[in-house]
């Protein structure tokens, strides 16, 4: 996840070992020991305070750590808000109390990045907590005073889900047993069915209702990754373990399912009038509806952080609900009680709680350098989907224990990551396919050199079109390569067009004069072009360098393509803002980054953005547009500002961001203006 190479002192042995000790004691004892959740989050957050002072500073996140980081803020930011426009009580504080163990995330983070994460420890650590579920499970259901049913030392609902979590956490790294010993792929179905005989064990099956979302993330994971005879042998094995708990009797699954499907019948049949409405699943029902109500009534940012109970109340007092409204203090739903507590704001910063981490995870299965990585990001898929899936039938983010648990493994998959990226991209690669780099220039003296060693002995060879420099871009061109040319300016497209055109390999890279190949991205093409590539043509993500700092949103967060097969590619003609079409094929995205330094100085930003701005109006002009007049591009002006600087997250770069939101509005205003002055002149 990191874009920076550092030099930084090795960890210690015992620094290793402590992380790897709590990375693997974790899960075994946050079910059975009342201090294990704090105190492992704890003491890897206080270690990771310790490294995050150290480093102050001299290391920049990148783009993928500030994306997470911003996900469990804001959701923080949005639940301290909501409480403090609220009634501030013990109820609101405890509810703040339990989510800032979110913020952990950060901290853990830092420390097991730097330390690393062991992967036996990880998925070892997995198994033993499946496996002390099952058997504090055993244990429990035939002690007389736990009633049957089975709880650890929390709630049952809290330990059936992680149960379940954890089972199917551990068979995400079935491929990492198997490798191993092949003995021990039988390890992580045995997680699966202890994990799910802890659930049932504990009669509270809500949780189940995960299972059909986490088989379809199986699927999806291995429709091209294992021989579909393996994939459906395990959907067919949790499907006959889901089908066995059901038919015995010790697990209660059936008579939870009959026991529903009675309520929901009682509680249609019923009327609310007479009080009748009383049964569980008719008490869920009621809430759910009060919860509704409860927004609807507040809509932007709820009524505060517990303070369900209360307002439900107010309702039952009008005769709008059941008195089982008002049963528990919470919604027994996350995103209901989320409307509830922080209205339409809390909805939108729980959703980003979980669909960034998950966007960042699918990337990485997608894209991911090794198995191993694609594993990781599968288990914690798996850990956000089940969540999500709980959330539906309990306030699962409002208890200690599951946030602890989701806290610590959002960071121990994040960092595990992190390390085996790190571990893959310093592996020599050996490319297989010729490559040839095209550069376009003009009056690039200042900066076309860091460009040129950036590709320097790398490359099969270095084409570089000159279009009239007034400096000494050409002679400095001519140390790193002698196909040097130089001709007239024809616009981007046609320039880019004619630099393809004197291309010899089987595959171009083209970049710009003020752009740089990172080592990752070298790495990265020297891995995908093998002998048969499996993409006709690649993007490469920007890393925008602007004032001395990295770019990571707005407009600076996207992907130009720019590696491509030659053999059926072309650019288009157009004078700014040109782009190549690929022949048919399949298209892919790669993880390192193209460093674009954009801008000389502020100075340079405003003429380059002013050149863009009057190209664009005569682009437009040329092709018969109206534009809409000056409304129309102080409009633009003000769209474009909020569309980089909030909705593409331009605000998470800082100072600079907003600077470079405020340049592109600027641009948008410049761009439609010149269009109305070119119009008004004919």
């Amino acid at each position: 996840m990191t874009d920076n190479i550092t030099t930084q002192a090795a960890p210690s042995k015992i620094t290793h070992g402590f992380a790897a000790a709590v990375v693997f004691l974790f899960p075994a004892l946050i079910l059975v020991l009342r201090p294990a959740d704090g105190l492992g989050l704890g003491l890897l957050a206080l270690a990771g305070f310790g490294i995050a002072w150290q480093q102050r500073g001299s290391i920049q996140a990148s783009r993928e750590e500030k994306l997470l980081y911003f996900a469990v803020s804001f959701f923080f930011l949005v639940a301290l808000l909501a409480t403090l426009l609220g009634s501030i009580d013990d109820a609101g504080i405890k509810k703040l109390s339990t989510f800032a163990r979110l913020l952990l995330v950060i901290p853990v983070y830092v420390f097991l990045r730097r330390v690393g994460v062991s992967l036996a420890a990880f998925w070892y650590g997995l198994l033993a907590g499946s496996i002390v579920a099952a058997g504090v499970a055993m244990y429990q259901i035939w002690e007389p005073e736990h009633l049957g049913q089975a709880k650890g030392i929390t709630h049952p609902i809290i330990f059936g889900d992680l149960a379940l979590a954890m089972g199917v956490m551990t068979l995400a790294g079935a491929g990492w047993f198997r490798e191993q010993a092949r003995w021990q792929v039988i390890l992580p179905l045995l997680a699966v069915l202890l994990g799910l005989l802890a659930s049932a064990l504990s009669h509270a099956h809500s949780g189940w209702l995960a299972i059909p979302f986490l088989v379809l993330v199986f699927v999806w994971y291995a429709r091209t990754r294992i021989p579909a005879w393996q994939h459906w042998v395990a959907v067919a094995v949790l499907l006959i373990t889901v089908a066995s708990a059901y038919f015995i009797p010790a697990t209660g699954v059936q008579k939870t399912v009959t026991r529903t499907a009675d309520n929901l019948s009682t509680y249609f049949q019923s009327d609310i009038k007479n009080g009748t409405r009383s049964n569980s699943v008719g008490t869920r029902l009621e809430i759910w509806q009060a919860a509704w109500q409860i927004y609807w009534d507040n809509p932007l940012l709820g009524v505060g952080w517990g303070h369900y109970q209360e307002n439900a109340q107010a309702l039952l007092d009008t005769g709008l609900h059941n008195r089982s409204a008002t049963t528990w203090e919470h919604p027994h739903n996350q995103f209901f009680a989320a409307i509830v507590g922080g209205g339409s704001v809390a909805f939108v910063a729980i959703l980003l709680l979980f669909l960034i981490p998950a966007k960042l995870l699918m990337n990485v299965i997608r894209r991911g350098k090794t198995p191993d990585t694609q594993r990781l990001a599968l288990a914690g898929l798996l850990l956000i989907v089940a969540y999500m899936s709980f959330g539906f039938s309990e306030a699962i983010l409002e208890q200690v224990r599951p946030v602890s648990f989701f806290t610590f493994y959002l960071a121990v998959i994040f960092a595990a990551i992190d390390m085996q990226s790190r571990m893959a991209r310093s592996e020599p690669v050996k490319r297989k396919q010729s490559l040839s780099v095209t550069i376009i220039a003009q009056d690039e003296a200042d900066r076309i050199e860091p460009c040129l060693q950036s590709v320097a002995n790398w490359a099969d060879e270095i084409i570089v079109l000159d279009s009239g420099s007034s400096d000494n871009t050409v002679e400095i061109a001519r140390r790193y390569t002698n196909k040097v040319f130089e001709t007239d300016w024809p616009g981007y497209g046609p320039q880019k067009q004619r630099a393809l055109e004197k291309a010899n390999s089987g595959w171009v890279l083209s970049i710009d004069a003020d752009e740089r190949v990172s080592p990752e991205l070298r790495h990265d093409i020297d891995a995908v072009l093998t002998d048969n590539p499996e993409c006709v043509g690649y993007r490469t993500p920007w890393a925008v360098m602007v004032y001395g700092h990295r770019m990571d949103f707005g407009r600076s967060a996207r992907a130009p393509r720019r590696l491509f097969k030659r053999d059926g590619a072309r650019f288009t003609d157009a004078q700014v803002h040109e782009h190549v079409v690929l022949a048919p094929g399949k298209k892919g995205t790669l993880e390192g980054r193209l460093y674009h330094y954009t801008h000389r100085d502020y100075g340079h930003a405003l003429q380059k953005s002013a050149k863009y701005a009057w190209l664009g109006g005569q682009k437009r002009f040329a092709a018969g547009k109206w534009g809409g007049g000056l409304p129309v591009a102080a409009l633009r002006s003000l769209w474009n500002f909020i569309l980089i600087y909030f909705i593409r997250l331009g605000f998470l770069d800082g100072p600079v961001g907003f600077v470079v939101a405020v340049t592109y509005a600027q641009g948008a205003f410049n761009k439609y203006a010149a269009l109305w002055a070119l119009r008004r002149e004919k």
